[in-house]
């Protein structure tokens, strides 16, 4: 089966094939205007995730991975390339037989969302069941878009905690605040019940090595087994509850121009050749118990805190259990506030290693995160941990697991792991910040395999002393120190952030925003 059919059409946002010919259509997922027109909001019908069978495809390929394995172990094979983790998306689509789920915080009207969403439309023509979740805030699309994208018979889309007014991101944040900056931030593509794939990329081109100025370094895991069907539950609950909104049908889409970036990339996912290695069994599986935690959709309901289920960060901590020995902590935004600070020091008193990777002020996405994170940076490093700041522009091209595409003018950390005592990892979509902890959804996949924690672990300690700043304090001043090809750096100020950068985080350390970030 190849990864890329032959003969696709072209088209921009969530398009779809023509049934007969070539047709090329439109279906743009943008910020643009559009005016409500009633498929937002209607009855919808509880549904839930098809039976896992052996006898299909991807059945099959998890019962040759997981032969010899503990009846209750799964299989998990890392994706830290952006081109191998969208090949490895398609894959999946392509070979699911029965029925695919896909949740996402945001998906972008780009090259990558377009192949994307062709792939999904195009399974519906096998017969397959497509369900799409898609949070109302990430993906912004209007009713007119969404419907066009619930048209196919097999295709059902729904919204998570849709805004009250959709026309008007600002009036809709407006009319409910506090429900409308609770968002779903979980990540998810689930195919026949059998195989499945989660880490912290959203879909678009940036997070697929496919943007021509700026990457995203993130992380997947493809997994196969038990923790698949625990997976489906979890998204079942959040497909049925009464945060989600349903899409009705709409009109048919209308023909347009393509994106001129499709053709190329699918060329370059037809040569990644993820798809035949995965069908020769080619791709290193890691075997052991693997746990699949999520936040409870309710989450987003202001009214029901402290009623529910813990949040995911205390999940995690009661399934890992406490470090007796090395905590790594991956992170795209980094905000641990004096409660976290403190947990780490007594880590530190107890004489485990911590360490805390994430973005420099020049790479990161969110300059009021980073001016959140940077009033911790001295009390962190007083408490013993080892803090490194991933830089825009790395040296050269490294094999990374935090790294994105070699070459890129612009480079950010986006993945959200944690390795502890190199035997246990958490991979998902959770940074560790107030958002992730109280406002958002999230979920991810805990897996005990020593061998996978260890490689992760050597990776990243690779990969930042090519790629990253390490901070000290010196006579109680910050200090970046930097390996490069002339030798070692030392900066005293935000490296490669210009002034601009700098006066705005200044600005936004004004205020208190925590909370928020």
């Amino acid at each position: 089966m190849s990864t890329i059919p032959r003969q696709i059409p072209v088209f921009t946002g969530f398009g779809f094939p023509a049934r007969l010919g070539t047709l090329t259509l439109v279906l743009a997922l943008t910020l643009l205007t559009g005016c409500a027109h009633g498929l937002i909001g209607a009855q919808k019908e509880p549904s839930l995730a098809i039976h896992a069978s052996d006898a299909t495809a991807l059945g099959m390929m998890a019962t040759r991975t997981l032969q010899g394995s503990a009846g209750d172990d799964s299989a998990l094979h890392l994706i830290p390339g952006g081109l191998e983790a969208l090949a490895a998306r398609l894959a999946l689509i392509e070979r699911a037989d029965r029925s695919v789920d896909a949740q996402y915080y945001i998906w972008r009207g780009d090259a990558s969302g377009e192949i994307l969403a062709t792939a999904l439309w195009q399974a519906a023509e096998r017969g397959v069941r497509v369900r799409i979740l898609l949070d109302d805030w990430g993906t912004r699309p209007t009713e007119r878009e969404l419907g066009m994208l619930a048209a196919h018979p097999n295709v059902e889309v729904r919204l998570f905690n849709p805004l009250p007014v959709r026309w008007s991101l600002v009036l809709g944040m407006l009319a409910d605040f506090e429900r409308g900056n609770r968002r779903m931030h979980n990540k998810a593509l689930i195919a026949d019940n059998q195989a499945a794939i989660v880490g912290g990329r959203n879909v678009g081109d940036e997070y697929f090595e496919s943007h021509r100025d700026f990457a995203f370094g993130d992380l997947d895991a493809l997994v196969l087994g038990p923790v698949v069907r625990q997976l489906s539950a979890g998204f079942d609950e959040y497909w049925n509850s009464a945060a989600t909104a349903r899409v009705v049908p709409g009109e048919a889409p209308a023909s347009g121009p393509g994106n001129p970036g499709v053709i190329e990339l699918q060329q370059a996912v037809q040569n990644s050749g993820f798809g035949p290695r995965l069908d020769r069994g080619e791709l290193r599986f890691h075997h052991g118990r693997a746990v699949a935690l999520h936040d409870f959709p309710d989450k987003v309901d202001p009214g029901a805190e402290g009623g529910g289920a813990p949040h995911l960060g205390r999940q995690i901590a009661d399934v890992i259990g406490a470090p007796a020995s090395e905590l790594l902590l991956v992170s795209a935004y980094f905000v641990p506030g004096a409660g976290g600070v403190e947990q780490l020091a007594a880590f530190r008193n107890k004489g485990i290693r911590v360490v805390v990777v994430t973005n420099s002020l020049a790479a990161t996405d969110v300059p009021a995160v980073h001016a959140g994170y940077a009033r911790y940076r001295q009390p962190l490093l007083e408490s013993g941990i080892e803090l490194f700041e991933i830089r825009a522009k790395g040296e050269g091209k490294h094999a990374s697991h935090v790294r994105g595409l070699p070459g890129s003018s612009r480079v950010s950390l986006h993945a959200k792991l944690m390795v502890v005592d190199r035997q246990t990892t958490f991979i998902g979509s959770m940074n560790i910040d107030p958002r992730s902890i109280v406002l958002n959804t999230e979920n991810g996949i805990v897996f005990s395999n020593a061998a996978m924690a260890e490689s992760i672990a050597a990776g990243t300690e690779q990969a930042i002393k090519a790629s990253a700043y390490r901070l000290e304090l010196v006579d109680g001043e910050l200090r970046w120190r930097a390996s490069g090809a002339d030798g070692e750096e030392i900066f005293v100020t935000e490296p490669d952030a210009g002034f601009w950068q700098r006066l705005w985080m200044g600005v936004m350390s004004w205020f208190d925003l925590e909370a928020l970030l």
